[in-house]
């Protein structure tokens, strides 16, 4: 999770694209997008390298080159969190998409006069080229996440609030905590503990900018101490809640 927006084009390997309460098999040509509050990671299920493509950029940046009828951020904004991020290209279309990308990358490297500004321009390319395919192909593809894993991800959803343990979401829902944990880290790579405290910090920035409070969004997020909640906010944002409220 990052404050960028990014989008994800995979070009080849073996691997699970997650996000959020969703996993899916990624194949040549999928496009996968993520705003700054999803919680995303890509599972290789190989040893062998995979091949991607991915662009990283902040929603700012974008703004004013947005239109009444054309939002280039359509397709990271107006959707569920951890809904309809995945979507693909054929041959055709993926060939065009990384010469710009080329060129973009190009520009970035180049540091002569214009170079920047052609950047940007390679950039709202891309964007146009991408929201047209999410209205298009975005896909209704089923995860593969199993139910034991979406339930206790909805129930962490519904109650960030809470001082949620391993073992009191696993009683919750009625589970073995060692199966639960196995199954959460097989599905996802990562732990029931580490997605818990990223969830609280997605709801934190969201709650920080819409104007509350940092020891207000200390409590509504969940956290118990207010020092460890600076110091969490800190290490995975890298900055202090205090300046990213204001930044917001």
């Amino acid at each position: 999770m990052h404050d960028h927006y990014e989008i994800f084009l995979f070009l080849g390997g073996n691997v699970n694209g997650f996000v959020d309460q969703f996993s899916y098999p990624l194949q040549r040509g999928n496009v996968l997008l993520f705003n700054n509050h999803e919680i995303h990671k890509i599972i290789n299920l190989s040893s062998e390298p995979y091949e991607r493509l991915t662009i990283h950029f902040k929603a700012p940046l974008v703004y004013p080159f947005c239109t009444a009828t054309t939002n280039l951020l359509a397709c990271f904004q107006n959707r569920q969190p951890g809904e309809h991020n995945l979507a693909h290209m054929e041959e055709p279309l993926l060939a065009e998409y990384l010469a710009l990308a080329s060129l973009l990358m190009a520009a970035l490297k180049s540091g002569q006069y214009g170079s920047e500004v052609l950047a940007l321009t390679y950039l709202i390319q891309i964007l146009v080229i991408v929201n047209e395919l999410y209205s298009r192909t975005r896909s209704a593809v089923p995860s593969i996440i199993s139910s034991h894993i979406q339930s206790a991800m909805s129930y962490i959803d519904n109650h960030l609030h809470l001082n949620l343990s391993l073992e009191h979401i696993a009683g919750e829902l009625n589970v073995d905590k060692y199966y639960l944990s196995h199954l959460f880290k097989q599905q996802t790579g990562g732990t029931i503990y580490r997605y818990v405290l990223l969830k609280k910090i997605a709801l934190s920035k969201q709650l920080l900018s819409a104007g509350n409070s940092v020891s207000d969004t200390c409590y509504l997020s969940g956290f118990n101490d207010y020092a460890n909640f600076i110091r969490t906010f800190k290490n995975i944002t890298g900055i202090p809640p205090g300046k990213y409220g204001k930044k917001s």
